[in-house]
């Protein structure tokens, strides 16, 4: 039997057997793949994935929420004070009657987006509001939560649209716990002008009692030491709303998200989605928490290894000007880093903006292009085939960079004709729902176009509404922030908050899905970052629990920096296969130049996993306790995977562990397993 995870404050007090005709399902459902399983009884619905469980009445409105467990145990504890889980102020009206038309469960996988899952979806006819919906929810089997959105489409073109002063709701959980302490969590975009040690990248806040929050990404909800969360699976960031992304509402009926993603005014008459929603339960402190939601991310967002393991150059980070980077992009210079990135051990090439010239009108490569600083000059002029066949000679990936308007027919003619893999779209300002959901169905389209061959990579660099941290990862990897040497002054890169910022995006997703940068710290700045006073390993361990790039021209490695990156990356290529099956866990204290802190990735099969240790630059111990996770009172054998060194240390019971430096600016890199 499996421990209860939560039990829901308000429960709907009709029993199974009192229901009407008109709320009881008509056909009764029973489908299975693997641990997931959904079915029908009476007039309700039950979805578990083998681990977490839901249960939803039906009523004459729609379906609401009944029960969360892991058990199987129900337990009835009064009345839902609502009748559905939606509400669509503007589309449809208050306690709007709705019929059931269809319900159906298959094996789905998003067209290869996703893990294998079991899909549900509901659909419902309001005929006097001239509005249909679906319910989908997908059941990955052995996962922590479920997934749920809502699509919407209209009957008429004559819609009676309703009173907008309510607020919407899209994901109800009937959880009354107002006198708990709850935690809400979002991160920011606008990484660009986030750079000091003021702006944090991660916003995670207390709260006791009723709240409406709309800054979140996710909200937790605890009882004891049993948990819930709802994360929001939209582009929203604390300091970028986005496209109706709405907020968090708990009060005496229960949680509910109110962002919808639409207005009626986006309505047609093919079904359009709405922000999905995960209901995530887990039980224990703050590990448990973190391991649920990555466990969770991972079955949402899987890495195919052929596709998603890589390191990344890119040319565009150690330019001062704008016409500096772009001069780089030019087919000579690429050659070049070609070169010097097979020396290295780097796997990825991406071609940053120059390719096509010097404007944004143009998608094809160009043979040259003039400025006022380097006169007349060569860029492509005979295409990409000279790269093509240095690259495919080198061992080397090829990526390219494009503005988010490029036409979906450029994208897959670059594809055909250079081999790119990797795309990068730059500049996007996805502010209303048409340019958002066109932009990513392009996307989609070009991806599925070629296979799935290709990856698309994001950004949050910009305030701008783009895909954020929650949103579009099937596609590709999140591209973190820009740091350059030394202009502009405001992305000047600084070790300590490159690791920063990677250390709180891993306390709550992913972080082998997100682009960490490494400079070259011979060319920083030195007035302006310390970067000069670390070593070039320093500055790449920093991204080895990420999905490293070279943000920078690798060419300018001197011989000695070459000879110090190389074994490193050399070490990290042997391993990384195994690091991405781990998950990734922040450890020590959170970076300020003064620390030990670090990152810990675990794989739950075998037990065992990688720790990346940093002593930063102003700490003055030699040695430092660091409390791992998972790893409690265990023996566990260190390998210094540097100096093949090897130790044998035992955990604590409440899992600190000593370690030791001798200097600061100084990091390890070991693999631990348990005997």
């Amino acid at each position: 039997m499996f421990r209860t995870l939560y039990f829901l404050g308000m429960v709907v007090g009709l029993t199974l057997g009192s229901c009407s005709d008109a709320t009881r399902f008509k056909v009764p459902l029973q489908a299975k793949f693997k641990s997931a399983e959904a079915y029908t009884q009476g007039n309700v619905l039950t979805v578990t994935t083998g681990t977490f469980e839901r249960t939803w009445e039906l009523t004459e409105n729609g379906l609401v929420t009944r029960t969360l467990a892991s058990d199987g145990a129900f337990e009835i504890l009064g009345d839902i004070p609502e009748m559905v889980d939606w509400k669509l102020p503007g589309i449809l009206n208050p306690n709007a009657p709705g019929q059931l038309i269809s319900l159906s469960a298959n094996a789905a996988n998003d067209q290869d987006f996703t893990n294998e899952h079991l899909e549900i979806s509901a659909e419902f006819d309001y005929p006097e509001q001239g509005i249909r919906l679906k319910y989908v929810i997908w059941a990955y089997p052995d996962a922590p939560g479920l997934r749920t959105q809502l699509f919407l489409k209209k009957n008429s073109d004559d819609l009676p649209f309703t009173d907008q002063e309510e607020k919407g709701r899209a994901e109800y959980l009937p959880l009354a716990h107002t006198d708990q302490t709850h935690q809400l969590i979002g991160y920011y975009n606008d990484t660009q002008h986030r750079n000091t040690h003021a702006n944090e990248i991660l916003k995670d806040s207390l709260l006791n009692g009723q709240f409406y929050q709309d800054w979140a990404n996710i909200v937790v909800l605890r009882q004891e030491n049993k948990g819930v969360m709802l994360v929001q699976e939209s582009h929203k960031c604390v300091n970028q709303a986005g496209i109706f992304t709405g907020g968090y509402l708990l009060d005496s009926l229960g949680l509910s998200a109110t962002g919808l993603g639409i207005d009626h005014e986006h309505i047609t008459e093919n079904y359009r989605p709405l922000w999905a929603y995960w209901t995530i339960g887990f039980q224990g402190d703050t590990t448990e928490l973190q391991t649920a939601l990555k466990r969770f991310d991972r079955m949402r967002y899987p890495i195919d290894p052929k596709r998603d393991i890589y390191i990344m150059a890119n040319n565009w980070g150690t330019g001062s000007s704008g016409e500096q980077s772009k001069f780089a992009s030019r087919e000579e210079n690429i050659l070049k880093e070609i070169e010097s990135q097979k020396d290295l051990g780097i796997d990825l090439q991406q071609v940053d903006d120059g390719w096509q010239g010097l404007d944004y009108n143009n998608w094809d490569y160009v043979a040259s292009a003039s400025n006022a600083t380097y006169g007349t000059y060569d860029v492509y002029p005979e295409g990409w085939k000279n790269i093509k066949k240095a690259a495919a000679t080198s061992g080397l990936r090829l990526g390219l960079w494009a503005a988010s308007h490029i036409p979906g027919e450029d994208l897959l003619k670059h594809f055909k004709s250079g081999g790119f893999t990797s795309y990068k779209l730059d500049f996007a300002n996805l502010n209303t729902y048409d340019k958002f959901h066109d932009f990513v169905n392009k996307v989609r389209t070009f991806i599925l176009a070629t296979d799935h061959k290709v990856r698309v990579n994001w950004d949050v660099t910009e305030n701008p509404a783009r895909i954020g941290y929650f949103f579009g990862r099937e596609y590709g990897n999140i591209y973190l922030e820009n740091r350059k040497p030394k202009t502009p002054e405001n992305v000047i890169y600084k070790p300590y908050l490159v690791l920063r910022d990677a250390w709180q995006v891993a306390r709550y997703t992913n972080l082998n899905k997100f682009q960490v940068s490494i400079q070259n710290i011979e060319m920083v700045d030195r007035n302006g970052s310390d970067a000069y006073l670390h070593n070039h390993p320093y500055s790449v361990a920093i991204a080895l629990m990420g999905s490293p790039i070279f943000f920078q021209e690798t060419q300018y490695y001197s011989q000695e920096a070459r000879d110090q990156i190389r074994p490193l990356i050399t070490a990290y290529r042997k391993h990384r296969h195994a690091m991405y099956q781990g998950y990734v866990f922040p450890i020590g204290d959170t970076p300020d130049n003064a620390s030990w802190t670090g990152f810990q990735n675990h794989n739950f099969n075998s037990n065992d996993g990688y720790l990346t240790l940093f002593r930063e630059l102003n700490n003055r111990d030699n040695e430092h306790a660091v409390q791992l996770h998972l790893l409690k009172g265990k023996q566990i054998i260190l390998t210094d995977l540097m100096t093949q060194e090897t130790v044998t240390k035992q955990v604590d019971t409440n899992g600190w562990i000593q370690f030791s430096m001798d200097t600061p600016a100084d990091f390890r890199f070991y693999k631990y397993r348990t005997p």
